[in-house]
């Protein structure tokens, strides 16, 4: 059976306004806060939206798991996420967008529903993130630490194999932050940009995930396909042989190009 379970965020929608949700150039929910601050929620890998007018939960819920205040929830055994999984999988399996494994719909992605005044907003996504202003974000760039923002380039250590050069660019927030906030979605812990002919560009990324009750970093290529995955918080040196790996098949292939 359908049910939701609330997620706290450190935020609070307001209870009488309705949101905007904007789909397409800066997809999110955005919204006044109950602080009178500017709210909005994006999305990790946006798969699906709805929106639906009504004043009853939509699911069964268990009211007294709730906490005053709580707005976000997350729809389990959800019909909708696996009719989404079985369309995706039906059309586009061999080529699925999201980084090509069409299962993580039921092992990666959530049902997420935001509960307005009412009004409800449904998604199914990897994960979603909030930032709060004091005036609107609604077609504003992403705020500073964003978890979908690029990492710093300042400081990337240097790793060589094979003749050539890779940045390692890392995440500064501590381990204990990045736990908390892969409870929401997906955080960077590494970024790894290989130098070449004057120029570095970034080919793989691992991030940290919670998923079926445990954290998991996944190494990533330039397309989203998983390479690898470990439990935990990955270092460099489970990460090492992976990266050497694909150095030295990019010093091959210059070889014989004769670059």
């Amino acid at each position: 059976m359908e049910g939701v379970k609330p997620i706290n965020i450190p935020l609070v929608a307001d209870f009488v306004l309705s949101p905007e949700v904007v789909y397409g150039e800066h997809t999110g929910i955005y919204f006044i806060t109950r602080d009178n601050q500017y709210g909005r929620i994006t999305f990790e890998n946006l798969d699906a939206i709805k929106i639906c007018r009504g004043e009853t939960m939509p699911y069964e819920f268990d009211y007294s798991l709730a906490e005053q205040g709580n707005w976000v929830f997350q729809v389990e055994n959800s019909v909708w996420q696996k009719e989404r999984y079985a369309y995706e999988k039906k059309y586009y399996e061999d080529a699925y967008e999201f980084g090509g494994n069409v299962k993580d719909m039921l092992t990666d992605f959530k049902h997420y529903l935001f509960s307005f005044h009412d009004q409800f907003v449904e998604v199914i996504a990897r994960g979603f993130w909030f930032e709060e202003a004091e005036q609107s974000l609604l077609g504003k760039e992403l705020t500073s630490e964003h978890p979908f923002l690029p990492l710093p380039m300042e400081n990337a250590e240097i790793m060589t194999a094979h003749s050539l050069d890779m940045q390692i660019r890392k995440n500064p927030e501590s381990a204990n932050k990045l736990i908390e906030n892969a409870h929401f979605c997906s955080q960077k812990i590494f970024e790894f940009a290989l130098e070449l002919d004057g120029k570095a560009s970034v080919n793989h990324t691992v991030t940290l995930s919670w998923k079926k009750g445990q954290f998991f970093s996944s190494l990533k290529n330039y397309f989203g396909r998983q390479e690898a995955e470990f439990a935990g918080i990955a270092d460099l040196e489970q990460l090492r042989p992976f990266l050497e790996k694909y150095m030295e098949e990019v010093y091959k292939y210059r070889s014989q190009m004769k670059k």
